[in-house]
C-alpha cells in the first residue's frame, strides 16, 4: 500500500473519533510526533508504540472533537487542516512506512 493511500485512512480515522482506527494504522514499533498545534501553545503530543498511539489519541479523542480534512495529498506526507478545541490548525504531516504498510513514524508540524 502506498504512503498516500496509509495518510487518506489516518485522516478518515481521525475523522472517526475511534482510537482504534488510528491506532491500527501503526507498525508494533513506532513513533508519533505531533508537533501541529505549537503556534497556538499546545504541547506536542508524543508517543511510541502502537499501544502508546493508541493511548494518545484515547486521550485526545475523549477531550476534543477532531475534524482534519486533506489540503495536498504527496507521496510520503500530506498537507491538512485540523479543527480541534475551536481552532483551524493548518498541519503538515511526513510517515515513513514499513514493507507491511504499517506506520513505523509520523511526524506533524505546523503549516
Amino acid at each position: 500500500m502506498a504512503v498516500s493511500e496509509v495518510l487518506e485512512k489516518y485522516v478518515a480515522a481521525l475523522n472517526s473519533g475511534n482510537a482504534d482506527q488510528v491506532a491500527e494504522l501503526y507498525a508494533e514499533e513506532c513513533s508519533f510526533v505531533d508537533g501541529g498545534a505549537r503556534p497556538f501553545g499546545f504541547p506536542d503530543v508524543v508517543a511510541s508504540g502502537k499501544n502508546g498511539v493508541r493511548e494518545a489519541f484515547a486521550g485526545v479523542f475523549q477531550t476534543y472533537k477532531v475534524e482534519a480534512k486533506i489540503v495536498k495529498l504527496n507521496p510520503n506526507s500530506m498537507e491538512y487542516d485540523v479543527e480541534l478545541a475551536g481552532l483551524h490548525i493548518p498541519c503538515i504531516g511526513a510517515a515513513t512506512c514499513g514493507e507491511d504498510g504499517k506506520i513505523t513514524e509520523y511526524i506533524v508540524r505546523p503549516r
